[in-house]
């Protein structure tokens, strides 16, 4: 899974309450994973996003269910922070595209 960066997608709801610079980032931590091969990815793949006001940064937890697996990063963001409310994103890999929504998008 995920092995092609072409026919990305991202839902309505992903393009108007997120920014484009932590969309950027969970594709690139996608991408990274594919390439240290270690673990094979599942279909589905989990972002949880706590933002730190006080660092103006983001954690993000990358996750898997099946095998499991569980990441811990955190991104500065550029410029000011915005009034961040999303909580968690998804990543779906169907094998002919790959579509970033938020979970009540589904």
């Amino acid at each position: 899974m995920f092995k092609s960066k072409e026919n990305r997608y991202i839902a309505r709801g992903v393009k108007e309450q997120v920014p484009k610079e932590t969309q950027l980032y969970c594709w690139q931590l996608i991408d990274k994973k594919v390439e240290e091969a270690e673990i094979n990815l599942d279909y589905l793949q989990i972002f949880e996003l706590n933002p730190d006001n006080q660092r103006q940064a983001i954690e993000v937890i990358h996750r898997q269910e099946e095998p499991f697996f569980i990441d811990y990063h955190t991104y500065t963001i550029k410029g000011k922070m915005l009034d961040f409310q999303i909580k968690k994103l998804w990543v779906i890999d169907d094998r002919s595209h790959q579509t970033m929504l938020l979970p009540e998008d589904y």
